[in-house]
């Protein structure tokens, strides 16, 4: 006799012998369960905020992930109810079995019934996973309202284990799926009579071992009327394939390797899987072929998901979606199915697919040993400049922590610095996905780019020479980011010269622009007519002109719905009485039988000789293969032809050819192209950066180039090259320096304008470092000198300041003292070079209450003002706003809890920030907020040779610089010379979590980590009276699970 169940009761499961690793393993897997259902509780929330949270019982918190992870979560959830959907829609006679296999947490029952109630009249759902999983989910779920009503409508009846839930439309079954015969037995006695079964398998079997996943899926297709959804991982092009590394590792990290890529790497080899193992139709297509098909996806959902989220990490979608695949196989005939099976191309017929140019492909000396590489970057702009010696520039571009404003300049190290060109760096605001263009080979014009894909910039900048200084030029309107870009030769009154032809790009609000303009650099900006049928709008697309010609051709790019279009363009500038574009459409003329891919998204297209090449992207519908990567279009002939080349790629080091920089080396014929950064974000399982240059010439061509770089910062000042420099290597996101004596490098703090109040609350919530520069303190940073302070505050008013015999104060060696002076004492004591430092204090209450500068220096506080444009984000929560006046003497390393702004109102100072994530390299002791570590010391990395691992960032401030200071980002500060003046303004930004009670200084920990301190105590009490050894083994196992949160917490918050 049955018994009935409570599923909001544990129930006792019968008993399993199970060998330890094997249970180790079990857990790991069922572990990948919670990060994923995270993720899928983001998508829910942002995409589809009027339905019920289904995923809120399994995890309450809600985490919104970054855009990239939301929607490939979107994508690999849309997959499977596309399947799901297809399969009740098909009228069979029969009753529809849904079988998810190894569900985890999913609530796909619950999303189903609530979506698409008319198809699930005849439907059930059974979820089966692990014993122990089911259990609990079942748990979890009955907290749910709309679980237990579902039940109750579903007529549910008492249940014997391992089903832990009856009903008439839904079943929660616990077993192993390595137990095939237990899970027949159970299917059969529940499933319907007759009925058709979809088997669904998202990421799950995948973590069994090939021999028993393989055994399941054969035992499937013997199930009558049975159909399988297969969703997970494929190596379309490899194991060496960058992002299939990064993939790899981080399955392996989590000791839950993908085992079914041991055997089945490609789409044809798990359509032949499936169709050995019974199953007589089998349909298997990548996420981003998916994506790519406008009528599995159609135009009004794209368009509700770009108006949720902007987006624009669009190769690193595509890097995803090529790395995942949607499989369909059935048992019986699928006579009349709208689908078809794209078959891969096997090696021989990749082979005989086009022609084989004889080019060079190299690396020069991988990281340049001993020279600093390059700065880790992404969507930078190259360009290359010659004043007699040639050179390669980067500007922009995204970075590990932030985009950046600097450029990297590769230098031929056998010329003296003092022939090469100048160049400085432009003083802009940090950017990406800009172009910048060489013109006539000495001079370059920078255009548009974008902070965030909403947030895209109009300005134009010209590099002039011989001094290499940037000048502002006439805005492009309107402001655009993904345009592309070549230099052509024109004719304009009377003067023959280079100008730069721009098309297409997007706009912030989401506009794609199918416009052509041209920049000369006499007269500006010129709109450009259309002789002939107009390209269609969009962004990310190749252009190029042909060697010293005014033609040149346009391809690939994408439209408004994210699709990659496969057009090919000729076109021709023409500038006699009018400047006209006569175009003309070439898709036709690719060369017969050719299926080389030529139709990408953020490829380079430069002139090669008389050709012109095809540097990396991403295709319309599947990864690029690494013979496709590089290609050679021969316009020779009528026929457009597509040739790859021979490539000589430093064993281990292949790059991924995204997001990097691309220039023609200028005085050799186009002979040489250089290509600097690149990477990509590989979805939730780390970052791959290219370090290093590569180099792309014709076999014969003379020797390439030796490079050296060297870092321009904002200011156009050079960046001190360090004595010591080694290999840069990439693990994870973390680029570590592997000399223990070496100089980490140092990321310069971005240099912002804003404009309005939602500039600063973006860059609040990011939580990322800024100056902010143009903005209005008051007459502060005019009158503020030592005698109108002496003045204004009072000569004999006595204040509290430190004291310290050294040029760095140290908190825990306390070598400085605090003393009682009189502020005329104070200031005149500074000015002579005393090292002293005021933080101000409350003049009424200081231990009590925080000090404000309108409160205790009220006769000056009139000349300070909040800019405006942050007033509305911290008027409404502001703490204090202490003076500070230092001399010669560096402030310890301490973290704020509260987010603040340094006013620098006189004198310069420099600033050294830590992010969060390097909290565990800083030595601060339990409590406290002030480091252990002198992070000034000349044999720091000797004395601490963890902080290698560390990011450091550095701030220069002038008169009228405001820093923004996240909460928890490390500090200390350092006058450059003279008396340092500043006001600190710190506010609440975090909205929730303050401790409750006395914060003088705005820096007590926040309430969970005060509480936690406690249940630390306890923990620790817990383990009394057992013996050392065995209390370390267990809180040794402890912090490694705080740890692995930690760093998981810290990876969904990056950069």
């Amino acid at each position: 006799m049955e018994k009935a169940t409570d599923p909001s009761a544990p129930q006792k499961r019968p008993p399993r012998k199970l060998r330890p690793v094997r249970a180790k393993r079990d857990d790991s897997v069922m572990g990948t369960n919670d990060s994923s259902i995270a993720s899928k509780r983001s998508v829910s929330k942002l995409y589809y905020p009027n339905e019920p949270d289904f995923y809120e019982p399994f995890t309450p918190k809600f985490q919104r992930r970054n855009p990239l992870i939301n929607r490939g979560y979107w994508l690999r959830m849309y997959a499977i109810e596309h399947a799901v959907r297809r399969f009740l829609e098909k009228d069979d006679g029969n009753a529809k079995v849904v079988v998810n296999l190894g569900c985890g947490y999913d609530p796909t029952p619950f999303e189903f019934w609530h979506r698409h109630a008319s198809l699930c009249q005849q439907a059930t759902f059974i979820d089966v996973d692990y014993p122990q999983l089911i259990e609990k989910k079942m748990h979890l779920l009955s907290k749910g309202p709309f679980f237990q009503e579902a039940l109750k409508e579903w007529n549910q009846r008492p249940s014997d284990l391992p089903v832990y839930v009856r009903s008439d439309r839904y079943l929660a079954v616990g077993c192993d799926l390595r137990e095939l015969a237990a899970l027949e037995r159970i299917l059969k006695a529940e499933m319907p009579s007759g009925s058709s079964v979809l088997f669904v398998a998202e990421v799950s079997i995948t973590y069994m071992k090939v021999s028993d996943a393989d055994a399941l899926i054969q035992w499937a297709s013997t199930i009558p009327n049975s159909n399988f959804c297969l969703l997970e991982q494929c190596l379309p092009d490899g194991p060496d394939h960058p992002f299939a590394q990064t993939m790899l590792k981080h399955f392996h990290k989590l000791t839950t390797p993908i085992h079914a890529v041991e055997l089945y790497r490609s789409l044809y080899q798990q359509k032949a899987r499936f169709a050995t193992r019974g199953w007589k139709s089998v349909i298997v297509r990548n996420l981003w072929d998916l994506w790519s098909d406008p009528t599995v996806i159609g135009p009004e959902q794209r368009r509700h998901l770009d108006k949720t989220e902007p987006f624009d990490e669009w190769e690193e979608f595509a890097l995803f979606g090529g790395h995942y695949f949607l499989l369909v196989a059935m048992n019986s005939s699928c006579e009349g199915t709208e689908e078809t099976a794209p078959l891969e191309v096997s090696k021989d017929q990749e082979a005989r697919e086009g022609r084989t140019m004889r080019c060079q492909f190299d690396h020069f000396k991988p990281y340049f040993k001993p020279d600093f590489p390059g700065t880790p970057r992404r969507f930078g702009a190259g360009f290359a400049v010659a004043h007699g010696h040639p050179s390669f520039a980067v500007h922009g571009g995204q970075s590990i922590q932030n985009r950046l404003a600097s450029v990297d300049w590769f230098m031929d190290p056998d010329v003296d610095l003092i022939a090469q060109p100048r160049l400085e760096a432009p003083i802009i605001g940090a950017r990406m996905c800009h172009t910048i263009t060489t013109i006539n080979g000495t001079n370059a014009l920078l255009v548009g780019g974008r902070t965030s894909p909403n947030r895209c910039m109009a300005d134009c900048w010209f590099l002039t020479e011989p001094n290499g200084q940037w000048i502002q030029v006439e805005d492009i309107k309107p402001g655009r980011f993904r345009h592309t870009a070549t230099n052509i030769p024109i004719s304009s009154t009377g003067l023959s010269t280079e100008a730069v032809l721009i098309f297409g790009g997007k706009t912030g609000s989401g506009q794609v622009l199918d416009d052509w303009k041209v920049w000369i650099p006499t007269c500006g900006w010129r709109d450009v007519d259309i002789i002939g049928d107009r390209p269609p709008a969009r962004f990310g697309c190749s252009l190029s002109s042909f060697h010293e010609s005014t033609r040149g051709l346009l391809f690939g790019g994408m439209d408004s719905n994210g699709i990659v279009l496969e057009d090919i363009w000729e076109w021709e500038l023409m500038a006699e009485s009018e400047i006209q574009l006569r175009v003309v459409k070439r898709t036709v003329d690719v060369e017969p039988g050719s299926t080389v891919p030529y139709a990408r998204i953020g490829a380079s297209l430069l002139p090669f000789g008389s050709d012109l090449i095809l540097i990396g992207g991403v295709a319309k519908n599947h990864v690029l293969s690494y013979a496709d990567e590089i290609l050679v279009v021969d316009c020779s002939s009528n026929n457009l032809r597509f040739e790859r080349i021979e490539r000589s790629d430093p064993e281990g080091q292949r790059p991924l050819l995204v997001g990097f920089s691309a220039a023609v080396m200028p005085d050799s014929y186009h002979m040489e192209i250089v290509i600097s950064g690149g990477g990509a974000v590989c979805f939730s399982m780390g970052s791959f950066w290219n370090l290093g240059c590569f180099a792309i010439g014709r076999v014969g061509h003379p020797k390439f180039y030796k490079w050296q770089c060297r870092v321009l910062e904002a200011r156009g000042t050079l960046q001190a090259k360090p004595s010591k420099r080694d290999l840069i290597a990439n693990k994870g996101d973390e680029i570590i320096a592997k000399k223990e004596d070496m100089t980490i490098k140092t990321e310069t703090i971005p240099r912002l304008r804003i404009n309005s109040a939602e500039d600063f609350a973006q860059i609040v919530t990011a939580s990322k470092p800024v100056i902010l520069s143009g903005l209005n303190l008051g007459p502060c940073v005019h009158t503020w000198t030592p005698d109108y302070l002496k003045e204004k505050i009072g000569a004999d008013r006595s204040l509290v300041v430190h004291e310290c015999s050294d040029n760095q104060m140290k908190f825990r060696d306390k070598n400085f003292s605090y003393i009682k002076k009189t502020f005329t004492e104070f200031m005149d004591g500074v000015v002579r070079g005393e090292k002293m430092y005021l933080r101000s204090l409350s003049s009424d209450q200081p231990s009590r209450l925080p000090t404000k500068l309108s409160d205790d220096f009220p006769t000056i506080a009139s000349d300070f003002h909040i800019p405006d444009i942050l007033t509305p984000i911290i008027s409404e929560n502001l703490h204090s706003s202490p003076l500070r006046i230092s001399g010669p003497v560096s402030l310890w390393l301490h973290y704020d809890v509260l987010a603040n702004i340094l006013c620098q109102i006189r004198g310069s100072k420099t600033l050294i920030l830590y992010p969060p994530s390097d909290v565990k390299y800083l030595d601060f002791p339990p409590g406290g907020s002030s480091s252990n570590i002198n992070v000034l010391s000349p044999t720091l990395f000797k004395d601490h040779p963890n902080l290698r691992y560390t990011h450091p960032h550095r701030a220069s401030l002038c008169p009228g610089d405001v820093l923004f200071i996240p909460p928890m980002w490390s500090h200390t500060a350092t006058p450059d010379e003279g008396v340092s003046v500043a006001v600190n303004v710190f506010f609440r930004s975090l909205g929730a979590g303050y401790a409750a009670g006395k914060d003088v200084y705005g820096n007590r920990d926040l309430q969970a980590y005060e509480n936690g301190r406690r249940d630390v105590a306890k923990i620790i009490k817990a383990f009394k009276g057992l013996p050392g050894p065995q209390s370390q083994f267990y809180l040794e196992r402890l912090a490694a699970e705080l740890r692995d949160k930690a760093d998981e917490l810290g990876n969904e918050g990056g950069a």
